[in-house]
């Protein structure tokens, strides 16, 4: 009888795989009780992507027009030498708040009051010499040519000394106006001559913008209305007014000439580069998101929001409306898959999500933590 082998070893060899497999089975399950389940929930867990969020408002929205300008001073001037003379003292300081008339320097004028002396000494007795001729000539005791040659001669000397009086004056050179001395030309000790600069002063409150708006923004102005002015030097964001707005469009760029003013205490210069904002429109109960919630694809925008308890993300496609800073205003498009007021909405992390993506909401890296990771690096 023949004995068939190879039968037997192959019957051998699958007892012993069926065994091995039980045994696996058997310990599949871990120590502490966890299951494959337990494992996969675990691993899909980690798998989620990470993500920061913040709540979808319901807010007032404004529609800007945006434009920038040059702020300048209402009056201003350049207080200058009305005649030669030495710089003896200067009175006042870049800075400083001057009312009309104050003094903000003086010449030396010794000179000046000498010849003031001489010409009212003068003028004095040309006057009373007058006096004398009008009761001399009443009793026809002095001739009319006589008489008339006294007069021209006082009257010369009253002229001589009222000149003299106005070249002395001209050595205190003062403000025109109130306002702010914004810059100094000379030192002390420096001669001048009529003409020489010695101050510049002007009224920086309020200070005012001229502005061109389009015709088609103009309607929804008013003069008193406030407007947004930001200085980027400054780092300053102050309301100013609108003074007066033009009755005509300017037909080489269709634009209608807007005066703008801001107070002085806002701490802005004149000649400052200022950027303002005008509120064309508002939208009371706007849908409000971050500007970084939104997604774009090609021409179409969508944001994600958070579901199932804040493990998973829906994309939803929107249209956008206002802006304002890094404020938008957003209109779902679809009316089935709403976003309500305090809703949550991916702002870092979106770009890499899809519709039913899974998440893992982290809150926001405090600024510190990001600047101690710089120095780090």
């Amino acid at each position: 009888m023949t004995i068939d082998r190879s039968n037997g070893a192959r019957r051998s060899l699958a007892v012993v795989t069926l065994a091995a497999l039980a045994l696996l089975a058997g310990c599949s399950g871990s120590a502490d009780g966890k299951d494959a389940d337990g494992d996969a929930g675990k691993s899909k867990k980690e798998d989620a992507i990470a993500v920061e969020i913040a709540p979808a408002r319901r807010a007032s929205l404004s529609s800007l027009y945006s434009t920038s300008a040059t702020l300048r001073a209402e009056k201003s001037a350049t207080l200058t030498a009305r005649t030669r003379g030495v710089i003896r003292r200067l009175l006042v300081e870049e800075g400083r708040q001057v009312p009309e008339g104050e003094p903000v320097a003086m010449l030396e004028n010794d000179e000046q009051r000498i010849a003031v002396d001489r010409a009212v000494t003068t003028r004095d007795t040309k006057t009373r010499e007058l006096q004398r001729a009008v009761s001399l000539h009443e009793q026809s005791l002095l001739s009319d040519e006589a008489f008339e040659t006294t007069r021209r001669e006082a009257e010369d000397a009253t002229h001589a000394a009222d000149l003299a009086e106005l070249q002395l004056s001209r050595t205190v050179i003062r403000a025109p106006f109130a306002g702010t001395i914004v810059k100094r030309y000379l030192d002390v000790g420096a001669t001048v001559s009529d003409g020489t600069p010695v101050f510049d002063v002007a009224d920086v409150d309020p200070l005012y913008a001229d502005v061109g708006v389009p015709e088609r923004h103009v309607a929804r102005l008013t003069p008193g209305q406030f407007v947004r002015l930001t200085s980027d030097a400054e780092s300053a964001e102050v309301d100013g007014r609108i003074e007066r707005v033009a009755p005509a469009v300017d037909s080489n760029n269709g634009t209608v000439k807007v005066t703008l003013a801001v107070a002085g205490a806002s701490g802005f210069r004149p000649g400052a580069f200022v950027r303002v904002d005008f509120v064309t429109d508002t939208h009371a109960d706007a849908l409000v998101v971050p500007r970084s919630a939104l997604v774009a694809e090609g021409r179409r925008w969508h944001v994600f929001k958070l579901v199932d308890g804040g493990d998973k993300v829906a994309q939803v496609e929107v249209d956008l409306g206002f802006e304002e800073g890094d404020r938008v205003e957003i209109f779902v498009k679809d009316a089935s898959a709403p976003i309500d007021d305090g809703i949550g909405v991916v702002v870092v992390g979106a770009s890499a999500l899809t519709d039913a993506a899974r998440v893992r909401v982290v809150p926001p890296e405090a600024p510190e933590a990001e600047d101690a990771k710089r120095v780090g690096a």
